[in-house]
């Protein structure tokens, strides 16, 4: 479906005359507010929110990539920081092996953070951090991707409730 409505966005802004990254930004833009209008109408309500969160998420992560970044780079050129690297182990809020799996590479593609195993029997993740002062810290971090990813994987669900939020 979202090939679909990339195809849709191409198709506007070369119809417009606008074949340019901006103009198919904006076709995109366009395309998916006419989604977002009819959406009921046509029974995409929960393809429309499942690709907002999903963008959100995506913009998030990239935010938290690049911090997560920064501060391992103060660790490595600062003269004086004294890193205490640390394994912490997580129980999962949902022990699915495929949502395991997510969270473990996206915790992988975060600079100073690793995950090394994911136990499923207990349903609990080790995640080892570049400097890990305060565990809690930690997975308080791992938390917070984890309810955004599940709120985006089961957005319009209508046998879940999001974490961490109502739908709108």
């Amino acid at each position: 479906m979202l090939g679909l409505h990339i195809l849709v966005a191409i198709g506007l802004a070369a119809f417009a005359k606008t074949l340019t990254p901006l103009g198919v930004l904006a076709a995109f833009a366009l395309a998916h507010l006419a989604l977002r209008l009819g959406a009921d109408l046509l029974g995409l309500r929960r393809y429309v929110r499942r690709l907002e969160l999903g963008v959100l998420f995506g913009g998030w992560f990239a935010l938290e990539v690049i911090k997560a970044s920064l501060d391992v780079a103060r660790i490595v050129l600062a003269p004086r920081v004294d890193p205490q690297p640390a394994v912490v182990a997580l129980q999962l809020r949902e022990p699915d092996e495929r949502i395991a799996t997510l969270l473990g590479c996206l915790l992988t593609l975060t600079p100073g953070t690793l995950a090394l195993d994911y136990a499923a029997d207990t349903g609990t993740m080790f995640i080892h951090a570049i400097d890990a002062q305060d565990a809690d810290d930690i997975r308080d971090g791992v938390r917070e991707i984890e309810s955004r990813l599940l709120a985006w994987l089961h957005a319009g669900d209508p046998a879940r409730t999001p974490v961490g939020g109502s739908e709108a």
